[in-house]
């Protein structure tokens, strides 16, 4: 994986290396002419000289490029190295994975879940919509910005993506799964090949159970182990970890991990929206999605005491036997009765003399 720093190729010069993945590797660079600053994707060697990896690659890019969302990532060009590696430019940007924001801050406010959320289900939303399923949906493919008003996302690697209309080749073998095992729908898990927006609705809700818990939902591990929990288990409840969410918001999550697509909801648009009426908000993503974080941690607030949370169940109502009297309480009662007795026979005997 040699270091590319300087090197000049489609009219971009090399800058310092940004990070490695499984792929390739992303550099900073510069445009020899317009002088933007732009992320350079390079396929690592070994990687290039796959055929299917490099198809993948190459759609990884023609699917981006026909995706112009704000928050999906904005691709620029596609070219070849001098020594025969793929490229593709990208927007740079300044922020990190959200799986590193996880694990260092865990479970998140519920403000900046639902601004992040409402971005996601926009994002997804559009690439459906366009006939694209992106399949490897994860925190490691969410790109998280920080901006004034709070996070902004960018939505990564299409490279796995199905098209509704399939017309280029096939990039994986019969019963392959292709996509990251803690956040594969069932129908994935079970390797089956009719995957549609729906399996992007399960990861897209794993990811707002990990955003609010700060714990993966189907934790385990091995990968056999981790596929068997999605497809035949639930995971704990939200509330478990996270009291800052209410009942509703896991009512939300549970229909979006449903183990039958059909039970799900039926688009990313439909589970975000959900979502906000889980907080009281109104159903409005495009609006959410903008809004500063501290003005949603307002409305939220201003709804939660609009709507009460739902009543606690009653109070244990205990078994235990009456008391039993005491001996002077005995003896008390002993004499109440031995006298009533007495003034009973002595009325009979008034009633019956002659």
């Amino acid at each position: 994986m040699g270091d590319r720093t300087g090197q000049r190729f489609g009219g971009y010069t090399v800058g310092a290396h940004i990070a490695d993945g499984s792929m390739g590797a992303v550099y900073e660079g510069r445009h020899d002419e317009s002088g933007e600053r732009v992320a350079i994707k390079v396929l690592h060697s070994r990687v290039a000289r796959d055929a299917v990896a490099a198809e993948r690659f190459r759609r990884e890019y023609e699917t981006a490029k026909s995706l112009q969302n704000p928050y999906i990532i904005e691709v620029r060009d596609f070219g070849e190295t001098d020594d025969g590696a793929d490229f593709m430019t990208m927007e740079l940007l300044e922020g990190e994975e959200l799986s590193l924001i996880l694990a260092r801050e865990g479970g998140l406010r519920p403000a900046r879940t639902v601004r992040m959320l409402c971005q996601l289900a926009l994002a997804l939303h559009h690439a459906h919509a366009d006939g694209v399923v992106h399949r490897d949906l994860k925190p490691d493919n969410i790109f998280v910005c920080s901006r004034p008003g709070g996070d902004e996302i960018r939505v990564l690697d299409f490279g796995s993506v199905k098209l509704q209309m399939e017309t280029g080749p096939k990039l994986t073998m019969l019963g392959t799964i292709l996509g990251s095992p803690y956040y594969m729908s069932p129908e994935q898990a079970r390797g089956e090949l009719d995957v549609d927006p729906r399996s992007d609705v399960f990861a897209q809700t794993s990811i707002m159970y990990e955003l609010a818990t700060g714990d993966v939902a189907f934790a385990a591990d091995t990968i056999p182990d981790i596929l068997n929990k999605i497809i035949g288990e639930e995971p704990p409840p939200v509330r478990i970890a996270n009291t800052a969410y209410p009942w509703s918001f896991e009512d939300v999550v549970m229909k979006g991990l449903r183990k039958e697509k059909r039970e799900r909801f039926g688009s990313s648009l439909e589970l975000g929206e959900a979502m906000l009426s889980a907080f009281g908000l109104e159903p409005e993503l495009e609006r959410w999605a903008r809004t500063p974080i501290e003005a949603i941690e307002t409305a939220i607030l201003s709804s939660a005491e609009e709507v009460p949370e739902p009543p606690s169940p009653p109070a244990f109502a205990s078994s235990a036997p009456p008391e039993l009297p005491t001996r002077d309480r005995r003896a008390t009662v002993l004499a109440a009765g031995v006298l009533l007795a007495v003034l009973t026979a002595l009325g009979a005997w008034l009633l019956l003399r002659p």
